[in-house]
């Protein structure tokens, strides 16, 4: 499709996404769910209140919510201004159209997300790879809640796409679009910094400039959002483990987590140490195995996913769809029975671990995560100690 075509169906995709959330909302949405933390926020962006001053926000948005003062809580959105500026025309619609074009655009930014990252893959596969995608239990616990995860999948995705063609606007905007949710994106974001860097070429170099360069505008425009942010932001991040979810971290589910609840009372605070421990026994087995995790700029990205989805102690089930990265690679590279039964797998068996344990069947996700990583990890192995096709064919 020509570049003036794509423009016009973008275009016209857009205004479609805005009727719908107008003339036909879903009320079924949460709108009092995650959802709500970035509507306030935008809420108070569009009126001119600073977005981190929570005080004023609260002021602003309490009454417009229909919540009695004294049960009324407004969510937090621990998150750096530029996703809020991104996002800042939810805050000029009423909640259930707003709701409705949140849940659009992360549809959207789903797909773009597998398209990227099956670039390259045979058609009737790759088409595959979209109801997959939507169907993963941890893709529809984002979409449900209104979650702020896809920016960083679509970003990891146009990173892989990016540094397989050597295309600069799609590692700068990939490294930008990690940034959106630094608890998560942020180990991508530096993954991606110690690949530019290590290649010494002109391309690592160019990816690296701009990419600061770009870093330092998005600071630039955070300023629009509350010309304190940079201390604002900060304090609200020092603040957050106040939170009583976020104390105790009841909902998380994470190798560090589990750790810590089932041997040291289960503190927020303890399953960070543990995560630091994890994240250096990650780096050690990393450079011990450095000729195969260097072998590629995907091998590299995508181990990075995964030392993340193993040491992030702040992790939901909704934030195990970063799974879908390492499924990529591990389907492109190794299309046979054994993994078609991982992905139906993968597919399956989370529902059922949910269906039946409630919340506690949660750590099914985990055991996945153990069976990728496993699987990426031989795969690799084969790749990197696999003959040259010169080699074969001689020996032939």
């Amino acid at each position: 499709m020509q570049r003036k075509n794509l423009i016009w169906v973008g275009a016209c995709l857009l205004l479609g996404m805005f009727g719908v959330a107008l003339y036909f909302p879903a009320t079924a949405l949460p709108t009092h769910s995650d959802f709500s933390a970035i509507y306030n926020t935008d809420l108070a962006l569009v009126r001119r209140v600073p977005i981190y001053d929570l005080a004023a926000v609260r002021e602003l948005v309490q009454p417009l919510s229909g919540v009695p003062d004294a049960n009324f809580f407004l969510a937090r959105f621990p998150y750096p201004p530029w996703y809020a500026l991104s996002t800042f025309y939810l805050g000029l619609l009423p909640p259930a159209s707003a709701a409705t074009l949140w849940f659009e655009i992360n549809l959207l930014l789903l797909f773009l997300s597998v398209y990227f990252l099956t670039d390259g893959w045979p058609g009737r596969v790759r088409l595959l790879a979209f109801p997959f995608a939507l169907l993963f239990l941890p893709t529809l616990g984002v979409l449900s809640v209104g979650q702020y995860d896809l920016p960083v999948l679509l970003g990891t995705a146009l990173i892989l796409f990016g540094l397989k063609r050597e295309n600069l606007i799609g590692v700068v905007g990939g490294a930008l679009l990690v940034t959106f949710k630094p608890h998560i994106g942020g180990l991508i974001f530096i993954a991606l910094f110690i690949w530019l860097f290590i290649q010494k070429n002109h391309f690592g170099r160019q990816g690296i400039k701009y990419i600061l360069f770009a870093l330092l505008a998005l600071c630039v425009l955070g300023f629009l959002a509350d010309p304190d942010w940079i201390r604002g932001y900060f304090n609200l991040l020092l603040n957050y483990q106040g939170e009583g979810n976020v104390a105790s971290c009841s909902e998380c589910i994470n190798p560090s987590i589990l750790i810590s609840r089932w041997f040291l009372g289960g503190s927020f605070r303890s399953a960070v140490w543990i995560a630091l421990s994890l994240l250096l026994v990650c780096v050690g087995f990393y450079f011990l195995k450095r000729d195969r995790f260097l072998s590629s700029p995907v091998v590299f990205i995508t181990a990075g996913v995964l030392a993340v989805l193993w040491i992030s102690p702040y992790f939901y089930n909704y934030d195990f769809i970063l799974l879908l990265i390492p499924l990529a690679f591990v389907t492109e590279h190794k299309p046979s029975k054994l993994t078609a039964a991982l992905l139906l797998l993968c597919l399956l068996v989370p529902y059922f671990a949910i269906g039946l344990y409630g919340r506690a069947g949660n750590i099914a996700l985990i055991f996945l995560t153990f069976a990728v990583s496993l699987m990426f990890y031989f795969q690799i192995k084969a790749l990197t100690t696999r003959p040259p096709a010169h080699t074969m064919h001689a020996t032939k």
